[in-house]
């Protein structure tokens, strides 16, 4: 009974903030299986969304304080539901622009088609706040589609809104409880930043590259090398992502809609091109790799891969200084 008196002030906030918004527009007519490493195809680089709604990841801006990272996550009986529901209907009064009401998943049910996810998620987490609640969205979810809600400190729940063919979800969407409370949290630097694309488990550091010629080349054409970044020895990591065999293995199973996150945040930016993946060198001396001239340039497409037109050892080297290198025999 505690914490249902504790929670219907903000519900009953919530309520009659959706109801005096339909007012006002009425009134103003507006897995997989372990494989070798990954071979070079063109992948388009990652994008990592900016935390957004009542508190990103370590976000001070819950006025009912911080979570705890240890909190215990089980699927029990939802006790927020009401508010993110009356949620989602006040932002399709306020914000019909972001929905297209043609096409609904189920007639009937107000499940419309999202025209623009990140103002859905966004829109929520606000209307949320506006009533009381602290709401963030999920930074442990790689598709960074869940949110995050809680009235006090003693519990929060998880709510999956999104469903993955773009609709609102209205049915089932309560996921979890945590107790006490899961967020905010402030994780620091050891974990990727939220909506990242990479979730749990979090890669551990990386320890090595493995750098092969993956394409050989000809007098005319060059060397087409291949790198797969790796970390470990961590059989405990390895294991939970899918490399039950092996103690060093990449960050994620090839195929993984992880995979190219998890490796952008494990191996950090190129010194040169400032973008993600290795800084790719000449040895000795660590000329950097800018074309013909200088014996190696980069792939257009991969940065993880490598066209090679001299002879010598070539070099991937992530930002914490790990990695590997292979000699490639051509003339100089």
């Amino acid at each position: 009974m505690t914490i249902v008196h504790r929670f219907r002030p903000a519900a009953a906030a919530l309520a009659a903030l959706g109801l005096a918004s339909i007012l006002t527009l009425s009134c103003g007519g507006g897995g997989g299986t372990p494989s070798s490493p990954s071979t070079p195809t063109p992948t388009a680089q990652p994008t990592t969304p900016p935390p957004t709604g009542g508190g990103g990841v370590g976000s001070s801006s819950c006025s009912l304080g911080s979570g705890s990272p240890n909190a215990q996550c089980v699927k029990g009986s939802a006790r927020l539901l009401d508010a993110v529901l009356t949620a989602q209907d006040a932002l399709v009064q306020q914000k019909p622009q972001i929905f297209d009401k043609t096409q609904e998943n189920g007639d009937g049910s107000g499940q419309y088609f999202v025209r623009d996810k990140e103002a859905y998620l966004d829109g929520l987490l606000s209307i949320l706040s506006s009533a009381g609640y602290c709401a963030q969205r999920d930074p442990e979810d790689y598709t960074y589609e869940k949110i995050l809600l809680k009235n006090e400190n003693g519990f929060s729940e998880t709510y999956d809104v999104l469903s993955s063919n773009g609709y609102m979800r209205r049915n089932g969407i309560y996921t979890e409880t945590c107790t006490p409370a899961s967020f905010p949290v402030d994780y620091g630097t050891a974990v990727p930043p939220a909506g990242s694309g990479c979730g749990k488990p979090y890669p551990p550091p990386l320890s090595r590259f493995n750098v092969k010629i993956h394409i050989p080349g000809t007098d005319k054409d060059p060397d087409t090398l291949d790198s797969t970044p790796i970390v470990g020895p961590n059989l405990e990591y390895c294991t939970s992502i899918g490399y039950a065999d092996r103690t060093l293995c990449p960050v994620r199973l090839e195929g993984s809609p992880e995979r190219l996150a998890c490796e952008a945040w494990a191996v950090g930016n190129a010194r040169d091109t400032g973008k993600p993946g290795p800084t790719w060198t000449r040895e000795p001396g660590g000329t950097l790799c800018t074309g013909p001239a200088s014996g190696c340039g980069h792939h257009e497409a991969n940065p993880y891969a490598l066209y090679v037109y001299k002879g010598g050892t070539y070099r991937a080297t992530a930002a914490n200084g790990a990695y590997g290198e292979v000699y490639v025999d051509r003339p100089q």
